[in-house]
């Protein structure tokens, strides 16, 4: 028996069969994430992008009920699933306006206000957790992947998670592209469980592969396409000027816009209330507003980020930095703003072992024992070879220039 049924354009109906999961996704808090894109400036490139954290949130609870019909991991308490079910359906819920591109701005990375808007005493989401006697930091410990059970923090987060299942279908499906075509329920029905590891057997080596390499493409194609690369570019360094101008007392003749960024303005935590408030409808009202600014840089910023006025990208081989800078000037456009240096990171396909405190080894198991993929992927020797492949600085600035 269910509760509700939600029909979804990648994984077909999605069942929810507890109360306390649809008393969660009715909060003001998970209502939020309707109003936020699930690849914020990559929608530039691709129009059908736009897809929300909403709908991604609900594919990654059914991607763990998936995982809780494979043997080992049907053994798992009740308890403990509803734990995984309820962090899997709320990972996301801490994400700023534009998802991954808002920490461009705010230094607090969206897992902690996660935890902080699960915890929150004045919202709604504690409510419904101490009606049901969850213990709030139970969910949030496996979102963050601190709970003593290390099983369940692999399920949400690890190199082959729910997560990770879910946004990859979901952002090429909607992208409109075919590079992470995932033989998901395959892969699902033979996890096994060994010294607190997720295994998979050798058999599944293949589709394994073709999931690493499928994410490979995904971010060359898609979240590293220029058009994202620009908008969070182009986020950044308008923040920079609202800063400068905040800064230098400038007077914005609008009360709401130093309001709602007072505390990162001032190089403090966007607190809880004001947090949510923001989303993606939010910031474009805000560059509405931004953009009959007086002062021309933030005007034209603000106008380049409504209306995809964005920058040009190339490699700095590629381009005399001298003859731009002239151009620039000839412009009358600060390079402050106007000429932004980034470097791409590294292309990853995988990569064994301890990674920032954590192991993100898949491993493989061929009879009795435990490997890592590296032994048995055809891959191996060329993760290496793109690991350690350095990547060029790029320029942006302003099109038609040189």
């Amino acid at each position: 028996m269910y509760e509700k049924v939600i029909r979804d354009n990648v994984h077909g109906d999605i069942y929810f069969n507890d109360p306390i999961f649809i008393e969660i996704l009715d909060t003001f808090e998970m209502q939020r994430l309707r109003r936020i894109l699930q690849l914020g400036g990559t929608a530039l490139a691709y129009p059908g992008a736009t897809h929300t954290r909403f709908s991604h949130s609900i594919g990654v609870y059914h991607i763990l009920t998936l995982f809780f019909e494979s043997n080992d991991l049907s053994q798992i308490s009740e308890k403990d699933q509803k734990l995984v079910l309820l962090a899997g359906l709320m990972h996301d819920v801490g994400h700023g306006p534009f998802s991954h591109s808002f920490e461009k701005i705010n230094a607090e990375k969206h897992e902690k206000y996660s935890g902080y808007i699960i915890k929150n005493p004045n919202g709604n989401i504690l409510k419904i957790l101490n009606k049901y006697q969850i213990d709030p930091n139970d969910v949030v410990s496996i979102i963050e992947g601190t709970h003593p059970n290390k099983i369940l923090n692999l399920l949400v987060s690890s190199q082959l998670d729910a997560d990770r299942l879910d946004y990859l279908k979901r952002d090429s499906y909607n992208c409109g592209v075919d590079y992470a075509t995932l033989d998901i329920r395959w892969i699902v029905r033979h996890i096994k469980v060994v010294d607190h590891k997720m295994v998979f057997p050798k058999k599944l080596v293949y589709a394994i592969e073709s999931y690493l390499l499928g994410r490979h493409h995904m971010y060359k194609q898609v979240y590293n396409h220029k058009c994202s690369i620009i908008f969070d570019a182009l986020l950044e360094v308008w923040f920079k000027r609202l800063k400068d101008l905040h800064q230098s007392n400038f007077d914005f003749k609008n009360i709401y816009l130093e309001n709602i960024f007072k505390e990162l303005l001032n190089n403090q935590s966007i607190p809880i209330d004001k947090y949510l408030e923001l989303d993606d409808y939010t910031m474009f009202e805000i560059f509405k507003v931004t953009k009959k600014s007086n002062d021309k840089i933030l005007a034209d910023l603000s106008l380049r980020l409504l209306d995809r006025k964005t920058f040009a990208i190339a490699k700095e081989s590629e381009v005399d930095k001298k003859l731009l800078f002239k151009q620039l000037e000839k412009n009358g456009l600060d390079p402050n703003y106007y000429l932004i240096e980034l470097t791409p990171k590294k292309s990853i396909i995988y990569r064994d072992g301890i990674i920032n405190g954590k192991d993100e080894t898949i491993w493989i198991q061929n009879k009795t024992q435990l490997e890592p993929l590296s032994k048995y992927s055809m891959f191996g020797e060329s993760m290496k070879i793109i690991n350690e492949t350095n990547n060029e600085k790029i320029l942006l600035f302003p099109k038609k220039l040189v």
